[in-house]
């Protein structure tokens, strides 16, 4: 913030003196100041402090390619005049102020959400170690994705419906503390249920696929952002944007998409048929046999079923051969990437990269991982090319 202050008073001065000595106005061209002039001023003038400056510069950013510096200081301008209210007096805290520079930064940069999410998931870590009490001890850092999601099983698992009601004990002394309110009990309850949730996971089939029929996480999402395929949309509970690729692998997942009007009128909670039935979801596993991504390896429990036509942008059906494992890194590139997805009418599908990746989209077969004579009842040719594409 310092260097900002520095460049900012440097310019006004210099723009001063050219004003006022006409030998000087000759030989410097006017003097603009930089984009970021105004928070500087804030601080000066003591509207913000330094700390809310920080934050204010860093959830904004810099320019880039896409964003000029008319945009930021656009954006500057209103963010200063929202936070510090009518009057110019209003008392900003750092946490009110890093959030609305997020979404500041959000509104004018909406092809850059999908990149901010690429870095926060390349950030993502899990470290342990015994303490020397010897309890395990730990620390993580996950992308808002993730952690949304872990957000919610802490919540299910410290929720007092999930306590024995005090009304219900058995006769006899009240007890001193309740499990409802006593906050260690909450905690070590969470623990055990977290343990217990990662013993399911582990002892799952490798060859089954987890059921995903149940969303945990609602995606927030505006209908003219779906329908114009620009701009972005939320996680319940977060407050950072997530792209458009995100919402929609998400209803792949089967998420439950919560769509807005321009005017911010829910205009409906999802279709339920959008999902794959539990029946389906066995047929997909056992014909797929894993992620179907050439040269990838991973077994249907570490897979989510992606929709071959995307299920906004193409209304795509729930139909069995709409379906196709993927793992998560497969399913990240097709949303976010652009790659596609078809199926021929021998029902083979193929891999369609996109142009930046291979100017000639020239299609990859994706074999299942499931042994050819076991789902299909005929002799395939060695060698195969695609054929004309359904639609499902």
């Amino acid at each position: 913030m310092g260097e900002m202050i520095a460049v900012t008073d440097a310019a006004t001065d210099l723009s001063v003196a050219r004003d006022s000595d006409p030998d000087l106005a000759e030989m410097v061209p006017p003097v603009e100041a930089p984009w970021y002039a105004g928070l500087a001023d804030a601080v000066t003038t003591g509207r913000i402090s330094v700390p809310v400056a920080d934050v204010i510069q860093a959830g904004v950013g810099d320019t880039t390619d896409t964003v000029t510096a008319d945009l930021l200081q656009g954006a500057l301008v209103d963010l200063l005049t929202d936070l510090l209210g009518p009057d110019g007096t209003h008392r900003v805290h750092v946490a009110e102020a890093r959030l609305a520079a997020r979404a500041a930064r959000d509104r004018i940069d909406t092809s850059g959400v999908a990149v901010r999410e690429a870095v926060l998931r390349e950030k993502q870590y899990w470290r342990q170690w015994i303490a020397p009490d010897g309890m395990y001890r730990g620390e993580y850092a996950l992308d808002p994705e993730n952690g949304a999601l872990l957000q919610t099983v802490h919540d299910q698992l410290t929720h007092p419906r999930r306590h024995p009601d005090p009304k219900k004990r058995p006769f006899g002394a009240a007890p001193a503390r309740t499990p409802f309110l006593d906050r260690a009990a909450r905690e070590r309850h969470a623990a055990e249920g977290l343990i217990q949730v990662v013993k399911a996971g582990a002892s799952v089939n490798p060859m089954r696929l987890l059921d995903t029929e149940a969303p945990s996480v609602r995606i927030v999402v505006n209908e003219q952002a779906l329908s114009t395929g620009t701009g972005f949309g939320a996680l319940e509970g977060h407050p950072g944007a997530v792209s458009l690729g995100t919402v929609e692998r998400g209803l792949c997942a089967g998420y439950l998409p919560v769509q807005f009007s321009s005017t911010g009128q829910p205009l409906n909670l999802g279709r339920d048929e959008r999902l794959f039935t539990r029946a389906q979801r066995t047929a997909i596993t056992i014909r797929d046999g894993g992620c179907r991504e050439p040269d990838c390896d991973r077994p249907p429990s570490w897979t989510e079923i992606h929709h071959i036509n995307h299920w906004k942008r193409d209304h795509g059906n729930t139909d069995v051969a709409d379906g196709i494992l993927l793992c998560r890194r497969g399913h990240l590139r097709v949303h976010n990437e652009g790659w596609d997805i078809t199926r021929d009418h021998d029902d083979q599908y193929w891999l369609i990269p996109p142009p930046h990746i291979d100017p000639t989209r020239t299609p990859r077969l994706m074999k299942p991982k499931t042994r050819a004579e076991i789902t299909h009842p005929i002799t395939l040719p060695t060698k195969l090319e695609p054929a004309a594409t359904g639609t499902g």
